[in-house]
């Protein structure tokens, strides 16, 4: 937390900044850079992305109309302190350019006017690069220019990684081993920052990030936190087809957005190797779905990428009076019978969808937690 709010800081503080994702495309490095990029425009940041021709993958998430590199070589900025600024006439002259500024009869002073050149940074941020050698090697022909301080390192540097083998070089370094992606680290940078950050852009690139960072969520450093981070991301990127069928090779939009829910509420008990989600009537109004787009949600979980071998779904039914439906899976024969001689239910394959009378979702959480052996 300590290194997250020092980075906070360090950006507030800074104007214009350089992001250099890892030249080679090191898994998620390229897509998380995007996601700060997006972010601290946001922020009216300077912000230029550093990268030569990206992968084909990764070019649907570029938004043009948000994606844009400085056209101009130099800016002027003038604070509005004590005046207002309610015009500008500029006159091309033989000698340069003169600039004629009308205000609301409020003296202009010169400490608030500031000169400084686009192609310039005083902070940057590199994400997924072991060494430093490695980026004075790449940006030796490239801009920007950096603001070089003591030891030949520029003055502000964030360095964002997960690799062992990293050397620590920044001012501040985000080096998370235990983290399976690049995008998670971004994830909890621009949480500390402002969740407003959030938008689709964001979190469309984000959510791309983080699946592309565990080999599509089969890293081993996938936890709880990685599961809720994904679903928040879902939640927060609107309705992508071609992200849904780019990271799951499915259209269905619904169920896409459902598992969002799932992911999002997920918990996990290392004890019994178990992950559940309860879901409320409210889930589904807000997501607009219903429990038939639960079949997406089963479809991931059953491909036992996550860090659970048996998983439970709990919903509220629509009926009168309330009731309580699951569905229960499990690789272990043993725990599926144990499930089946306490609940009406039918099983197929490794899963079992069963209904119950009761409309306590956390009463009949705990009863599957009794049956599963620890």
């Amino acid at each position: 937390m300590e290194e997250l709010e020092q980075a906070k800081k360090i950006i507030e503080d800074s104007q214009n900044i350089a992001i250099l994702p890892s030249p080679d495309f090191q898994k998620d490095s390229f897509v998380a850079g995007l996601a700060l990029f997006y972010s601290l425009k946001k922020l009216g940041k300077n912000v230029n992305l550093i990268f030569e021709d990206c992968p084909e993958k990764f070019k649907f998430l570029i938004k043009k109309e948000r994606y844009e590199p400085p056209q101009a070589d130099f800016l002027i900025s003038i604070k509005e302190v004590g005046i207002k600024l309610l015009r500008l006439f500029y006159e091309k002259t033989e000698e340069g350019l003169n600039l004629y500024l009308k205000t609301d009869g409020g003296t202009l002073q010169k400490e608030n006017i500031k000169f400084q050149p686009l192609s310039s940074a005083e902070l940057l941020i590199t994400l997924g690069i072991k060494n430093y050698k490695k980026i004075e090697n790449y940006l030796e022909d490239k801009p920007p220019h950096l603001h070089i301080g003591v030891g030949g390192k520029p003055d502000s540097l964030i360095n964002i990684d997960n690799q062992l083998e990293n050397e620590n070089y920044g001012k501040v370094n985000l080096i998370e081993l235990h983290t399976s992606s690049l995008s998670e680290i971004v994830f909890d940078l621009l949480d500390t920052m402002d969740k407003k950050l959030f938008d689709i852009e964001v979190s469309n690139s984000l959510l791309f990030g983080i699946i592309e960072g565990t080999a599509y969520l089969r890293d081993i450093r996938i936890n709880s936190e990685t599961l809720k981070k994904i679903g928040f991301l879902i939640k927060r990127g609107g309705k992508p087809k071609e992200l849904i069928s780019k990271l799951f090779n499915n259209q269905e939009e619904a169920g896409f957005l459902l598992f969002g829910r799932v992911l999002d509420k997920i918990n996990i008990s290392k004890e019994h190797n178990l992950g559940w989600t309860l879901l409320e009537k409210k889930d589904f109004l807000e997501s607009e779905t219903e429990p038939s787009n639960l079949r997406f949600s089963l479809s991931q979980l059953a491909l036992g990428n996550f860090p659970f071998k048996n998983f439970l779904i709990l919903w509220e039914n629509e009926s009168s009076p309330l009731s309580v439906r699951g569905v229960f899976y499990s690789p272990n024969k043993k725990i599926l019978e144990k499930v089946l001689n306490n609940f009406e239910g039918l099983q197929k394959g490794n899963g079992i969808l069963f209904k119950t009378k009761d409309s306590d979702l956390e009463k009949i959480k705990e009863k599957i937690l009794e049956i599963i052996p620890i």
